[in-house]
């Protein structure tokens, strides 16, 4: 937390008020929150920001996309690998924030100073051509399904190191530590899987020699508030055992992300697990990282019980959306849950040995859509969205994809761009350098860059 005269405020009109309060990095007022998108913009997808914008009819406030660290080689063919291509947000001519997700898919011990400060750079570029950055580090680390999971001591070491490293040259990065949920914890993980003995006793919270849903499933990650600039969990919903076909979420699920409360389909009954929201909500705003519902595309093992009946895609769907995103009463149950990260992907995911084709998205097939905009329509004004830009200027053209950063920071030659000539949605009045031209752009990047030569010469 910052005093508010440094903060990238959300609306001009806002100033006054941030003047007197103190938010977070990018955080709305009180009352309101963020829609944001993570989109598949692969080759095979062919979607992108600006076509979800249409779609939905208003303009997201916050695009997600992910990328590695140390950041893998580019290929030109496939149009994989490098860095996130933070084109496509600035193309849909809004001040939408550029969201990044950094997979340290080679090990926590194999990022270098030189990695950081690669990414530094690059998230700063962001920053100066108008647009505000959440960067969000190895989630889910209280899982085991990535390389950098299950190992507490090392995460938070490397946590520490990464925040103090990306402030050094982005200091208005707003950095989010996000584990997934704790519904389901320990996620099958038992103390003979956690080879170092130091992280074995360290998940073992209540000290009584196993792992259940007894243990707290973030404290032994959680680096403290001084580290942290806002929280998030992954959190979806695919289903009942054994998660393979369709059926209509309970209400109250979504509350689960936030409460750790899981009731019983059927019964009173349930399951408590560690709490997110009170702990980690209370100093500082919070989100849900990513989330969706699963459409199961390909369902099996469909029950043959007398009464059950498949829903459609539409009202599985809304069962989701209408429990949380739509739905006054969990907006103002949990008013420190400031952003809802819309998950719009298709993919393949297995649970149990059963592969099946999920469908989380609510801006693809045309029934969903209209349900979930009609709903959205009834909750709009609490959202934050993202303004239109003044068209650029003759000749200027949009802006060309960011350059992977070069071997060294010397050479690291992120994204240029003029800055938005009008106050956009995470600037400020406090903040008058955020609107300056071409030359005073390029000027704050060669600093960038000689501040994150700083961190290895």
């Amino acid at each position: 937390m910052i005093a508010a005269t440094l903060l990238l405020s959300l609306l001009s009109v806002a100033a006054a008020q941030n003047a007197t309060t103190r938010l977070a990095l990018n955080e709305p007022p009180d009352g309101q929150l963020y829609l944001g998108a993570w989109i598949d913009t692969g080759v095979s997808s062919g979607d992108s920001p600006t076509a979800f914008n249409t779609r939905l009819g208003r303009n997201a406030s916050w695009f997600q996309a992910s990328q590695n660290i140390p950041a893998d080689p580019y290929d030109d063919v496939t149009g994989t690998g490098g860095i996130i291509n933070a084109t496509m947000v600035f193309e849909t001519n809004t001040d939408a924030g550029v969201y990044v997700t950094v997979y340290p898919e080679d090990g926590l011990d194999a990022i270098s100073a030189q990695d950081y400060a690669s990414l530094g750079v690059q998230l700063q570029a962001y920053i100066t051509a108008g647009h505000a950055v959440f960067m969000r580090f190895a989630p889910e680390m209280n899982g085991n399904w990535d390389v950098w999971g299950t190992q507490p001591t090392l995460f938070k070491a490397t946590w520490k190191v990464m925040y103090t490293s990306i402030k050094s040259s982005c200091p208005n990065c707003a950095i989010v530590w996000s584990p997934n949920a704790a519904s389901g914890y320990p996620y099958g993980i038992t103390p003979d899987q956690i080879a170092n003995a130091t992280d074995r006793a360290a998940l073992d919270t209540n000290g009584d020699g196993i792992y259940d849903n007894n243990d707290d499933a973030y404290s032994p990650y959680y680096p403290g508030d001084e580290y942290v600039d806002w929280t998030g969990v992954s959190y979806y919903y695919k289903g009942v055992y054994p998660n393979s076909y369709n059926i209509i979420e309970q209400p109250g699920y979504m509350a689960t992300a936030m409460t750790g409360w899981l009731q019983d389909t059927g019964d009173a009954g349930g399951v408590q697990y560690t709490p997110f929201y009170n702990t980690y909500c209370s100093s500082m705003p919070c989100m849900i990282s990513e989330g969706g519902a699963a459409w199961h595309v390909n369902q099996t093992q469909i029950p043959t019980y007398q009464g059950f009946v498949s829903p459609s895609q539409e009202q599985l769907e809304q069962g989701w959306w209408q429990d949380g995103i739509t739905n006054l009463t969990f907006l103002e149950m949990f008013p420190r849950l400031k952003m809802i990260m819309l998950f719009e992907w298709e993919k393949v995911e297995t649970d149990n040995d059963i592969p099946t084709l999920r469908d989380f998205r609510l801006t693809n097939d045309s029934s969903v859509l209209g349900g979930f905009s009609q709903d959205l329509e009834n909750v709009a004004q609490r959202y934050i969205w993202a303004n239109y830009l003044p068209m650029p200027t003759s000749g200027s053209g949009s802006p060309d994809q960011v350059p992977m950063p070069q071997e060294t920071v010397h050479r690291a030659t992120p994204y240029r761009a003029s800055t938005p000539t009008s106050i956009s949605l995470f600037s400020s009045a406090a903040l008058p350098s955020i609107l300056l031209g071409w030359a005073t752009g390029i000027a704050v990047i060669v600093s960038g860059i000689a501040l994150g030569a700083s961190l290895i010469l």
